[in-house]
């Protein structure tokens, strides 16, 4: 059995209503409908049927965020998470058997995001909810989540989050625009480790303990730099000038093994799921591909990570908790 955990998925009407908020071009509109399998379900039905994928959890996108016209206004952020979030729900109901619905969470403030958390886990049933981190965003860290991670923790629901940077945050603070995808190919692996960092050192494991944050791209660079993030959080303790206090204990990085990662690599990368293996414990690593976001809309994605799965120095025990059994236990799933 195989179940993807970290697969995208969009709708017309959500895009429409970005587009007409946004005073901007509207990039993901035009990226979203190059892809057929991110808008079409009978598109993504024959790519999971063709690598024999039984069921796909959707994070759908873009998130809230993308639009500032929409993320700054209450109303319209939480009508524009209602719209993707009643959409999303309605694909579900349609093909309950494929596809598992994480929501969308509106973030401007405290009550839209928690009225929409208990609208879309009490009432629609959703397997778990997404947030968006990076340097245009709120710090995840912030005070503000604490309701909200406090009732993940109490109702057992995971926690995706996902990189954002947009191409508007350059490379160099006197240009306008970052060059060469380095916003995103290196940026948002930058994101989501900040992401790690700042909520393991500000003690979010202990804080909301039993909580399930599950990061994107294989855990970025935690893994990989792990020896030297670990270095560099004892040296910079000790001096004034670069001090940053926390209450974890040493050492630091045994805490960041708390995550749980996909195996989204974007390519053929046995050693990069050895290394999250490694790292973060086989009971951590979750299959994952990203998909459609590659330039034949996810079916290089899927190849690729199914085969640099099978290819990793991996137990089949292993391999069968990777591909499967890890995402059950933690979304709680009936399977046959």
């Amino acid at each position: 059995m195989k179940i993807d955990c970290y697969t995208h998925f969009s709708f017309e009407t959500y895009l429409k209503y970005l587009e007409r908020n946004s005073k901007t071009p509207f990039s993901y509109g035009t990226l979203f409908r190059y892809l057929k399998t991110m808008l079409d379900v009978d598109s993504r039905l024959a790519l999971m049927e063709k690598y024999q994928v039984d069921k796909h959890v959707i994070i759908p996108l873009p998130w809230i965020e993308s639009v500032k016209e929409v993320y700054e206004d209450s109303v319209k952020a939480h009508e524009a998470a209602k719209i993707l979030n009643n959409e999303l729900a309605n694909l579900v109901n349609k093909y309950s058997d494929k596809f598992i619905p994480v929501a969308v969470i509106p973030t401007t403030n405290i009550d839209i995001m928690l009225a929409e958390y208990e609208r879309v886990i009490y009432n629609l049933k959703f397997k778990g909810i997404y947030l968006v981190v990076g340097p245009t965003v709120r710090p995840i860290d912030d005070s503000v989540y604490d309701s909200l991670f406090k009732k993940a923790v109490q109702d057992n629901v995971p926690v995706w989050l996902h990189p954002s940077r947009p191409i508007t945050y350059s490379d160099y603070i006197n240009e306008s625009m970052s060059k060469y995808g380095i916003w995103q190919s290196i940026g948002w692996l930058m994101d989501s480790s900040t992401a790690m960092i700042r909520l393991t050192l500000s003690g979010a494991f202990e804080k909301y303990k039993g909580i399930k944050f599950i990061i994107h791209h294989h855990g970025a660079l935690i893994g990989l730099f792990s020896k030297r993030l670990n270095a560099g959080f004892r040296l910079f303790k000790n001096l004034e000038a670069f001090k940053s206090t926390t209450t974890i204990t040493e050492p630091f990085i045994e805490h960041f093994k708390n995550f749980y990662v996909d195996t989204a690599t974007q390519g053929f990368e046995p050693l990069l799921i050895q290394n999250a293996y490694m790292f973060f414990g086989i009971d951590h690593v979750l299959f994952g591909t990203d998909v459609p976001f590659d330039e034949n809309g996810g079916y290089n994605f899927t190849n690729e990570t199914i085969c640099s799965i099978n290819s990793a120095l991996i137990s089949d025990a292993d391999k069968e908790k990777i591909f499967y059994k890890n995402i059950v236990q933690i979304l709680n799933l009936k399977v046959s």
